[in-house]
């Protein structure tokens, strides 16, 4: 039990990417969590006090969330379809990690999805695997180019700059940034955005 504790601290700790982003938000916001696996960053949006609506397409994982933060509504969908949901019905929507596993159609269709379900000036918070923490030659990776790779756990993208600036043409960027961090026990590194619609 104390080992079990220990792991979710120390995940708590380093998955506290959000924090900064909500120094100056305040009031009774409705948060949008797309891709909330088994709730790294919902630990951390739970304990804000706002409404989180945690959402994924795995139900074993929406699980572990709906035990683990009883506060927290869970929400099952495949963010390749419509999402269920009213327009204009989040404050701000988050993406930690997950647009990455899709196409560029789908994503597309899932950024169109993530800006009618914000609210006007409303924030969309996210991150994205980088193209610097690829791990080069992996067996049995396929390169399909413009940042593809078929792996063994499916499609994945790994971005740069440039590439982040064009598939996000219609949102403001308000912060970027690239760092190094580790996610589910592996050094990696990311792209940080918060943006708005334009």
């Amino acid at each position: 039990m104390l080992i079990q504790i220990y792991v979710v601290w120390l995940v708590f700790i380093m998955e506290s990417w959000l924090e900064k982003h909500f120094v100056d938000v305040w009031g009774d916001l409705t948060i949008l969590e797309l891709g909330c696996g088994h709730g790294n960053d919902t630990m951390y949006l739970a304990a804000t006090g706002h409404r989180i609506i945690s959402c994924d397409i795995a139900e074993d994982q929406l699980a572990i969330v709906h035990e683990s933060f009883p506060g927290v509504e869970t929400v099952n969908f495949d963010l390749r379809e419509r999402f269920p949901f009213e327009p204009a019905m989040a404050d701000i929507v988050i993406a930690g990690l997950c647009l990455h596993f899709f196409t560029e159609d789908e994503q597309r269709k899932m950024l169109d999805e993530i800006a009618r379900v914000l609210k006007p000036g409303g924030t969309f918070l996210c991150r994205l695997n980088s193209s610097k923490g690829r791990v080069a030659n992996v067996p049995g990776e396929t390169d399909l180019g413009s940042g593809y790779y078929m792996t063994k756990g499916g499609l994945k993208r790994f971005y740069n700059e440039e590439m982040i600036r064009e598939s996000f043409f219609d949102w403001d960027i308000m912060f970027i940034d690239e760092y190094e961090t580790i996610t589910y026990s592996k050094n990696n590194t990311v792209f940080e955005l918060n943006l708005k619609l334009k």
